[in-house]
This record gives structure tokens, C-alpha cells and sequence, in this order.
């Protein structure tokens, strides 16, 4: 019932404010698409088809915030056990110490699956964000996630298609033609729509959007405003930064140094600027730091955790190290007008 509703809702508020289909990717290149913790190389496109690497774990995200909307897409994986997602109400970077923003997942997986979650269009909350459920998750309510009600997925490399209705704090999905899963409640609700890599080679096309009118009253459950962060760490090599890289290992979307050898440095200057890093030190009297303004910043950290890390300088380099065995992640760089 509660999916009916939705539905209806949708329609009727489309027929009355003429809202119309928009293609949400153009085919011919990622104008309207921001690269958010990746390298060129993670997303790219071919014969209209927007082409995911899979590496490293990232995303890649609208230039624009949606709160009520229609969103259908077409996906498929290339190899089986191939995993993706797509985020709906996120937030622009993402949450300390993983590749992930806050935000709704709409599972996009093949392939392996367990009692708790399938590979046909699972919903749940990530990082923070919170929804309740249509369904109650056999592992408690504590689960926010819903599984759906069908297996109606096709198998790598068939192509399947996704409707996603997001009206006024509920979500629900479509998987090839049919309803399966939905949340409401959802918080934020209103915020950037993202595509995922993890892992494998995925493909996205024919993704279009209708817009529908804002939540009234006003939503207040909204995601962070993009500020201009960019990345400073592809996820794939050590591009843009010298120094001794023996030391240095690149894990994906994390970066580990061994505390030995030297620090590593941007090969770029810049000018006044805002700069964000999340690390962990494995050793509990181990400490990350930044070099700001040819000054040593120390990195406050807490025992075995993620701590971020936001600072500002006034131009230079900026040098990145540690004193034993850490992890880096989310390197981020704005300038300050």
C-alpha cells in the first residue's frame, strides 16, 4: 500500500506541475558530474555508456543537490560477483576514514549474497544517514536495511534497470519493472546523487530524472553543501606528490606509510587554501602530521580510530607523514577566495 501511495503521488505531482524527463547524463562526457575520490581513470565514457573501473573504491557525484525526485537508470555488471551502488540524499565528500559518503544505498551487486543482504535491489542507510525499513530486516530492527520482496536482477552481463522514487523522506525502487524495497523516514533528504566504484567493472547509461516539487513544509534533513573540496590522492599511484615513495604504499582509496624515509610532498604549490586529511596510526604513540607554511602540523589522534584533520595555509607545498606505521585517506583541497 504504502508503495501505491508513492506512486500515485509521484504521478499526480508530475501531471501538475509539467514536470519532464531530463537526461541526468548526457551520453558524450561527465559535464554535471564531479569525480570525488578517484582518478580520471576510475570513470569514463564510451558509446554513451558511463564506464566504471571499479578502482579505487569511490564515487563520483552530481554537481547538483535533489531533494523529491524520479531517477531510473540502466546497469549492469561486466563480470559476475561484480559490486557498485548507487547513493541517493548524499553528502558531497566522504565520511572520515572511508571511501563512502553519508547517504542512501541502492545495492547495484551480482552474484554473492548472505541471509542479510541480496544482490536484487537491497535499500539501507550508509555512514550516518538513518531510514526506516518498509520491511523489518530478520536481523532486528536495529537493520536498517530493506531487502526486497522479488529476485528480479539479471545476472553479469545482462543489463538491468532501476526506477528509484525519492518523494518526501521515502524512497522506493523499481528492479525491471516491478517494486521491491523502500524506506521511509529517511534522513537527509535532500543531497547529491552518486554513483559507486567497488571493485569491479560496472556500466551505467540511459540515467534521466524528473524533478518534482520541494517537500512542503521545507525539509531541514538536509546533506552537506559541496564547499569546493577536490582530491589530492588519485587512489591509483602517487601522482602530483614526490619523496621517498618507497615508504609509501597506495591501497586503493587509502594510502599506508611505514613511519620510515621521508614524508612525502605536493609537486604543485598553492595559494591560500582549506586542506582536509583523515588518518590512523596503528601505534598508539605514533602521530601523522601535515607540513602547513613549512610549519609541522600534528594530527590529534585517538587510539586505533579515524580522526579528520582540517587545517588552512597561505601557499607552498603541502608535505604528508607520519612517525610509525599510519594509514591516510580522503585527501582534500580547497582554495579560499
Amino acid at each position: 500500500m504504502t508503495t501505491m501511495i508513492t506512486i500515485i503521488t509521484a504521478i499526480t505531482c508530475a501531471l501538475a506541475t509539467s514536470a519532464e524527463w531530463k537526461p541526468l547524463f548526457n551520453g558524450e562526457n561527465l559535464e554535471g558530474w564531479t569525480i570525488v575520490n578517484g582518478a580520471p581513470s576510475t570513470w569514463t565514457v564510451k558509446e554513451e555508456t558511463i564506464i566504471c573501473s571499479g578502482k579505487p573504491t569511490g564515487v563520483i557525484r552530481t554537481d547538483k543537490m535533489y531533494e523529491n525526485f524520479i531517477l531510473e537508470l540502466d546497469w549492469r555488471h561486466v563480470v559476475p560477483n561484480g559490486n557498485a551502488g548507487l547513493f541517493v540524499w548524499s553528502d558531497p565528500i566522504p565520511a572520515v576514514g572511508v571511501p563512502f559518503t553519508r547517504a542512501i544505498e541502492v545495492q547495484i551487486m551480482d552474484g554473492n549474497e548472505l541471509d542479510w543482504y541480496t544482490t536484487h535491489g537491497d535499500i539501507f542507510s550508509i555512514w550516518g544517514a538513518s531510514m526506516v525499513p518498509d520491511d523489518p530486516h530478520p536481523k532486528g530492527e536495529h537493520v536498517q536495511r530493506c531487502l526486497p520482496s522479488e529476485r528480479r536482477s539479471k545476472p553479469a552481463p545482462e543489463w538491468n534497470h532501476y526506477t528509484v522514487t525519492c518523494i518526501d523522506g521515502q524512497i522506493n525502487l523499481s528492479v525491471n519493472g516491478a517494486f521491491v524495497s523502500g524506506g521511509t523516514d529517511v534522513t537527509p533528504n535532500k543531497g547529491y546523487i552518486c554513483l559507486e566504484a567497488e571493485g569491479t567493472k560496472a556500466e551505467f547509461k540511459n540515467i534521466r530524472i524528473m524533478e518534482l516539487p520541494p517537500s512542503s513544509p521545507k525539509t531541514t534533513e538536509v546533506a552537506e553543501e559541496d564547499k569546493g573540496f577536490t582530491t589530492l590522492y588519485t587512489g591509483i599511484d602517487l601522482s602530483g606528490w614526490e619523496g621517498d615513495a618507497a615508504h609509501w604504499t597506495v591501497g586503493g582509496w587509502s594510502l599506508r606509510h611505514d613511519g620510515e624515509g621521508g614524508d612525502l610532498t605536493t609537486k604543485a604549490t598553492f595559494e591560500e587554501y582549506e586542506i582536509m586529511v583523515d588518518s590512523k596510526c596503528d601505534d598508539p604513540d605514533g602521530k601523522t602530521y601535515l607540513i602547513i607554511n613549512g610549519e609541522k602540523n600534528v594530527i590529534p589522534q585517538q587510539s586505533g580510530k579515524w580522526s579528520r584533520f582540517v587545517t588552512q595555509g597561505t601557499g607552498g607545498t603541502i608535505s604528508l607523514g607520519s612517525t610509525s606505521n599510519a594509514n591516510f585517506c580522503n585527501i582534500f583541497i580547497r582554495p579560499i577566495n
